[in-house]
């Protein structure tokens, strides 16, 4: 005379049900017993969310690369959880569209397919984490409940990267001249996504008058209301992940990942200062303050690895990416 409700985990404790099999027994208990167990795994379903991760690719690429694929299958198979390559912005011409206009298109195809999840997962490789945080700030409702960045630009860039210094050497010079620093912060140069995101301490008032989406994104510059709006909305992550590594190629300085960035001359004296003594953070400007106090900035730093390869190491799948996921779900 049994009827059993039995409820088990699925891979990443998602919530599976079974209900077993029952030998016969009067009418009146298989009805009040089947009424207990819907009751039951009604109960249970409900406290099931429904949770997704949306990743979004980075300058210079598109969203369906070789690499991209491979996260998406592992990270599939080993969550059982559906990530999105998020199409959008592909290839060299198109991902360098400033990032004024790739955010808020970008947001709209985000916002079609978060609706059928409960909570998000967001994850963004390089130029893709400066797009995702934008994406989070000015979207009001939005339902990401984690935010994993890979090897991305988060406090910006300064000078030119290590790999291309290798190759030109005179590079590096040429980056503290006149030429560049007035191209870079100039109505062309402001219409290239890289340089939308390039800021210089060393002309700091520079950066600040010409250019508009890096500042405004960090609530350096713009109304109280739109500076308070945008906060709001950082602070409604439960959890950020920044992932970085001391042999990054291609972001300079490559402690920006982990939003740590030079000091004051930039990249005349390559003095670096770890996120908590940077003007961002003891200032809370966008919440980063209040967020990593409240113990939801989380560090994931990987060794030996250049900056494409960050986008599907099984270290940083495993170490970084399912460790969120695991914890979000959990």
């Amino acid at each position: 005379k049994q009827w059993y409700q039995r409820r088990v985990r699925g891979p990443m404790n998602r919530c599976v049900f079974f209900v077993g099999p029952h030998t016969q027994c009067s009418k009146d208990s298989k009805m009040f017993l089947s009424f207990l167990v819907s009751s039951f795994v009604l109960l249970e379903l409900s406290t099931c969310l429904k949770v997704g991760i949306l990743h979004m690719h980075g300058l210079d690429e598109r969203f369906d690369v070789p690499d991209h694929r491979s996260f998406k299958k592992y990270i599939e198979e080993q969550s059982n959880l559906p990530v999105h390559l998020i199409d959008a912005f592909n290839g060299r011409l198109p991902s360098l569209t400033p990032l004024e206009e790739q955010v808020p298109q970008i947001l709209e195809k985000v916002k079609v397919i978060a609706a059928q999840y409960d909570k998000v997962i967001a994850v963004g490789y390089s130029q893709g984490g400066v797009i995702w945080r934008g994406m989070i700030e000015a979207w009001d409702d939005h339902n990401v409940d984690t935010f994993i960045s890979i090897a991305s630009p988060q406090h910006g860039i300064a000078g030119p990267p290590p790999l291309l210094k290798k190759m030109v050497p005179f590079i590096d010079n040429f980056s503290r001249t006149p030429t560049f620093y007035l191209f870079v912060y100039s109505p062309v140069g402001q219409k290239l996504a890289p340089l939308n995101y390039y800021l210089d301490p060393y002309h700091y008032e520079r950066y600040l008058k010409h250019a508009n989406f890096f500042p405004r994104l960090n609530n350096e510059k713009g109304t109280d209301e739109e500076k308070a709006r945008q906060k709001a909305n950082f602070l409604k992550l439960r959890k950020l992940v920044l992932v970085g590594g001391p042999d990054e190629d291609a972001l300079r300085p490559r402690e920006s990942a982990q939003f740590g960035f030079y000091t004051e001359r930039g990249n005349r004296d390559n003095e670096v200062i770890p996120m908590e003594e940077t003007q961002f953070y003891k200032e809370d400007l966008f919440g980063l303050k209040s967020l990593n106090e409240r113990g939801g900035v989380v560090m994931c730093t990987v060794a030996g690895l250049t900056h494409t390869q960050f986008r599907d190491d099984k270290t940083v799948m495993d170490k970084c990416v399912l460790s969120a996921v695991e914890d979000t779900i959990g």
